[in-house]
C-alpha cells in the first residue's frame, strides 16, 4: 500500500511536490474511503490530480515512471550510459542540480522508504530505511550512499563484497544491483515496485487492451470481464477474440512478429467479436447479434472493455494503480463507477488504491458523493513555469467546508489550477487588422 511519492527537481517540478495517500481525521465518508493501514495512520484508498492543461499532471506520472523504470534497468547499464534525467529546465540554477524521487510504502506489515538523487551522468546519493510494525517502531536504515560512497545495515543488508568488488556503477542503483544479488530487502522493495505499483496511460490503451484481449480465453477471468461491463450497463452479452494468421497482415507488420516470434504461422489477436440481444418488433428476444469491438463500439466502450483487465487484477490483488487521464473517451458515470469499485468493500477487500488525473469536474460535484477534502488534489504553475502539487485539505476549513459544492468552487477559481483565459476579443482583431 501506497503511503507518499515524492519528485523534486524533474521536469516541470522545480521544487519538492509530493502526494501523500496518509487520510486525516476527517469523519466523511471514513467507513468507505479510507482504510487501515496498522501503523499509526489511516489510507485514502483513491485520489484525483485536477488542473490546467499543461499544468504538469501528467508530469507528475512520468516522473513516478521514470523512477521505476530506472529501478528496473539500472543494474544493466554500461559504466557510460546516459541517465535520462531531465531536470527543471527553466532555471540557471535547477538545470545543474539533481533530480530526487521517494517513494513510501508498506509491504507485509514492514513500511520502507526507499529514494534516490540522480543526474544524467551518475547517482548522487540513495537511500532505504525501513520501520516494522512493533511496540518500538523506530526508522532502521538499511543502508545510505553517498556517490560511492556507503554506509550499510551489516546483518540485514549484506552487500559489503558488492562494494569491495567494485560492482556498484556510478550510473546504477545501488538497490537495483542489491536485486540481482539476492539481497533480501533490496529484493522485497524491487519486488513491491515491479508486482504491487502499476502504471497506464488513459491515453494509449494498446498495451492493456491486448492484456484485456487475452485474458478472454481464461474462463473465469472472461466471466469476470464481462460482469465488469454489465455493470456498466453496455448490453454485451459475450465476447470472442478473433485471431489473424500473420500472413493476413500488411508484409512491414509481418515482419516485425515473425522477427519477435519465430514464426511466419504465428496467429495474432485482430478483434473482438461483441454479442448483443436481438429483438423482434414485438420486442421478443430472438437472438444474438455480434459486433465488432473495432469498428462498431464507441471510443468509451472500448476504453472501458481495455481497462477491465488492469482494474480488476489490482482489485483482486490489492495493488497500486496509477492511471493518467482515466477518463479520456468515457463517460463520466463510467468514471464514477471505477471509483466506486474501488470504494467498495465488497469490490476491494484488498484496499486497492487508485490514483488518477482528469478533467471531469463533475466527480466533484456533491451529488456525486465520491470524494473527502483529502482526495482532491490540484497542480498548478506559477509564473516562473514551476508546477507544485496541492490538496484540498490544505485549506483552512473556514475557506473550505465539507459541505462545499467543489465543483462550483473549483470551476470559478477559488482553488486555483485554472487556465488563466486571456481576451479572445484581441484575436478577433487582429483578424480584423486593428
Amino acid at each position: 500500500m501506497l503511503i507518499q511519492f515524492t519528485v523534486s527537481n524533474y521536469k516541470t517540478f522545480a521544487e519538492e511536490t509530493k502526494i501523500s495517500l496518509v487520510a486525516s481525521k476527517d469523519s466523511k465518508y471514513r467507513d468507505t474511503n479510507v482504510f487501515d493501514s496498522n501503523f499509526k495512520y489511516d489510507l485514502l484508498k483513491t485520489t484525483v490530480i485536477y488542473g490546467a492543461n499543461a499544468s504538469g499532471k501528467t508530469k507528475f506520472f512520468e516522473a513516478l515512471d521514470f523512477m521505476k523504470k530506472n529501478i528496473f534497468n539500472s543494474a544493466n547499464y554500461q559504466s557510460t550510459k546516459k541517465i535520462n534525467a531531465t531536470p527543471f529546465r527553466l532555471n540557471t540554477q535547477k538545470i545543474n542540480e539533481p533530480s530526487l524521487f521517494e517513494l513510501i510504502f508498506i509491504e507485509n506489515n514492514i513500511m520502507y522508504r526507499y529514494g534516490f538523487e540522480i543526474t544524467t551522468e551518475k547517482v548522487v546519493s540513495e537511500w532505504l530505511f525501513m520501520r516494522q510494525n512493533n511496540s518500538r517502531p523506530k526508522e532502521i536504515e538499511l543502508f545510505y550512499r553517498e556517490g560511492q560512497e556507503f554506509e550499510f545495515h551489516s546483518t540485514k543488508f549484506k552487500i559489503k563484497d558488492l562494494i569491495e568488488n567494485n560492482r556498484i556503477k556510478t550510473n546504477s542503483l545501488l538497490l537495483s544491483i542489491a536485486d540481482a544479488n539476492n539481497v533480501e530487502y533490496a529484493t522485497k522493495v524491487f519486488n513491491w515496485v515491479a508486482r504491487k505499483l502499476k502504471i497506464i496511460s488513459g491515453l494509449k490503451m494498446d498495451n492493456y487492451l491486448a492484456y484485456t484481449v487475452r485474458e478472454l480465453e481464461n474462463d473465469i477471468k472472461k466471466r469476470n470481464i464481462l460482469n465488469f461491463l454489465k455493470e456498466a450497463d453496455l448490453d454485451i452479452i459475450d465476447l470472442l477474440p478473433k485471431t489473424s494468421n500473420i500472413s493476413d497482415l500488411p508484409k512491414q507488420l509481418q515482419e516485425i512478429i515473425a522477427n519477435n516470434k519465430g514464426s511466419e504461422e504465428y496467429e495474432v489477436f485482430s478483434d473482438v467479436i461483441t454479442s448483443k440481444k436481438q429483438y423482434n418488433e414485438n420486442n421478443s428476444f430472438v437472438g444474438l447479434e455480434e459486433f465488432s469491438m473495432d469498428n462498431d463500439e464507441s471510443s468509451g466502450t472500448r476504453k472501458y472493455f481495455a481497462l477491465a483487465t488492469p482494474i480488476l487484477d489490482v482489485l483482486q490483488k490489492g495493488l497500486v494503480l496509477f492511471v493518467d487521464e482515466l477518463d479520456a473517451s468515457l463517460h463520466p458515470n463510467l468514471t464514477k463507477k471505477i471509483i466506486e469499485l474501488f470504494h467498495s468493500k465488497e469490490t476491494n477487500p484488498k484496499n486497492a488504491q487508485l490514483i488518477f488525473n482528469t478533467h471531469n469536474t463533475n466527480l466533484l460535484n456533491p451529488n456525486s458523493k465520491l470524494f473527502r477534502r483529502d482526495q482532491i488534489w490540484f497542480v498548478k504553475k506559477d509564473h516562473y513555469g514551476a508546477a507544485s502539487l496541492y490538496s484540498l485539505a490544505d485549506f483552512k476549513t473556514d475557506e473550505v467546508r465539507k459541505e462545499d459544492n467543489y465543483e462550483k468552487d473549483y470551476i470559478a477559481g477559488q482553488y486555483g489550477a485554472i487556465p488563466y483565459l486571456g481576451d479572445f476579443e484581441t484575436l478577433k482583431n487582429r483578424e480584423n487588422g486593428n
